[in-house]
């Protein structure tokens, strides 16, 4: 078209095998929560939830209420916690703040108040430095997406010590939201726009460990005997990757449509006939089935520690719990953030799951 070079389409993972549809995310325990994103485990055992400015901490899920830690001025977009009890705080557009369980004033990391644009994962290495992965974009819908449809990324992962002294293990990355560490001492990081799990190697090119994902990773934590838990904030719709060969519409829908409208991942699902192809969704009696277009989408996937998929926990077209930004194990069972609907969710026990 026009002498412009077409891309070829991108090679989507298929939801069979472990990662076959299933409605778990649907059928879990929720507590609702304003505009929940991140989690973390404090060593007392308590999880603490990202909810808007605030971090709360929930001590039993069946016993308790969520109760407030600590309140900023900027919406919190990363969360993490040292053994010894130092929280990390991602703010939108205000890097990063070191506090303790008490939520005062942290010490050590000097500087790493202004060391991003757009904090998206934080954690906490074993020997003790921090690990914050910038996505390198302002806050909004219009700069989250603009990634998607951009070649090259803007995003990092930079490393702090407790003695304030920085280094940059990766840029030009396409939208880092999630980082962990391996009991190896690797550096991993889910490269968002790239549907991927990469491997950050000093002076060398990243190593793709998970590639062609069904989704778009978000953060990835842990489990204590080994394997990972990964969320997907949506799923890729093979409209999305057209979309991204034909570069003349690309420009087009940047440059005339609202964002709100572009055909794009979304964290929740809406019926408003302006987003396309959700109105397809509908059935006889306005009845939504679960294998209808959507462009967002709840999954979370269980990883072996070879990074292989091994069971999945979904919400699919016809369901509400979607954009899972975070998930981890806590007191046995699988916890998760869904901001679709802002809950937090107690999906089922680890042990029913693999």
């Amino acid at each position: 078209m026009f002498g412009l070079k077409k891309e070829k389409p991108a090679r989507i993972s298929l939801l069979d095998g472990p990662l076959s549809p299933n409605d778990l995310l649907e059928q879990a325990a929720s507590l609702q929560v304003n505009e929940p994103d991140d989690l973390c485990i404090a060593p007392d055992g308590s999880l603490l939830v990202s909810s808007g400015n605030s971090i709360l901490r929930l001590k039993d899920w069946g016993k308790g209420s969520l109760e407030p830690v600590a309140e900023f001025d900027h919406e919190i977009t990363a969360l993490a916690c040292r053994e010894d009890g130092l929280i990390a705080v991602g703010l939108a557009g205000a890097g990063v703040r070191v506090i303790t369980q008490q939520g005062k004033v942290g010490s050590g990391f000097d500087g790493v108040e202004k060391s991003a644009e757009e904090v998206r994962a934080c954690a906490f290495a074993k020997d003790g430095t921090l690990l914050i992965a910038d996505a390198g974009t302002k806050d909004g819908e219009a700069s989250f997406l603009q990634g998607l449809y951009e070649k090259i990324g803007m995003g990092r992962v930079i490393k702090f010590t407790e003695d304030g002294e920085s280094s940059v293990l990766a840029d030009s990355l396409r939208f880092p939201y999630g980082l962990v560490e391996t009991g190896a001492g690797e550096v991993m990081v889910c490269e968002s726009w790239a549907a991927r799990i990469c491997q950050l190697e000093n002076g060398a090119s990243e190593k793709s460990v998970l590639q062609d994902a069904p989704g778009y990773p978000a953060r990835i934590h842990p489990l204590s005997g080994g394997g990972y838990i990964l969320s997907l904030f949506s799923r890729r719709d093979p409209l999305i990757e057209f979309v991204l060969t034909e570069p003349e519409f690309m420009e087009r829908m940047k440059a005339e449509i609202d964002p709100k409208y572009w055909i794009a991942p979304r964290l929740a699902a809406t019926a408003d006939y302006r987003v396309p192809i959700q109105m397809g969704a509908t059935r006889l009696f306005g009845e939504i089935k679960p294998w209808a277009p959507s462009f967002s989408y709840g999954l979370i996937i269980i990883l072996d520690e070879y990074f292989t998929p091994l069971a999945s926990a979904q919400s699919r077209a016809n369901g509400k719990r979607h954009g899972i930004t975070s998930a981890l194990a806590w007191q046995g069972d699988l916890i998760a953030v869904s901001k679709g609907s802002n809950e937090l969710l107690k999906v089922t026990a680890m042990d029913q799951l693999i």
